[in-house]
């Protein structure tokens, strides 16, 4: 009686085990790299808000005076609502008041309490 080898089926076994156990492979590698660059991008800006909030008292942005990079470092302030700040504040004189800065084109009641505990004047 001849007996026959198992090493072909244990063989086969070990390989279709370790295949299984790395899910890249079955991953689609665009769809990861995007999923990563995703995330990336998510941490950045999570990171540059928790910086704003972060800034001390000291670093307030007195409205009347600043420059558009410093109106810039207020929550949702961008180039152009930067720049809509200092327009209005060359044509209609300094602000009195925070609540002033809704008559700005693209800047609503939101916005300025978000920023609110930033702002000076």
């Amino acid at each position: 009686m001849k007996v026959k080898s198992s090493l072909p089926a244990v063989v086969c076994a070990v390989v279709f085990s370790a295949l299984l156990t790395i899910p890249a492979i079955a991953a689609d590698p665009v769809k990861e790299a995007s999923k990563v660059q995703s995330q990336a991008k998510t941490e950045a800006k999570n990171m540059a808000n928790d910086a704003k909030q972060a800034l001390p008292d000291a670093a307030q942005v007195n409205i009347n005076t600043a420059s558009a990079e410093q109106l810039q470092l207020l929550k949702g302030i961008g180039v152009a609502k930067a720049q809509a700040i200092i327009d209005y504040r060359t044509q209609n004189g300094q602000f009195k008041a925070i609540d002033e800065l809704a008559n700005v084109s693209g800047i609503g009641a939101k916005l300025i309490e978000q920023n609110r505990h930033m702002i000076k004047l």
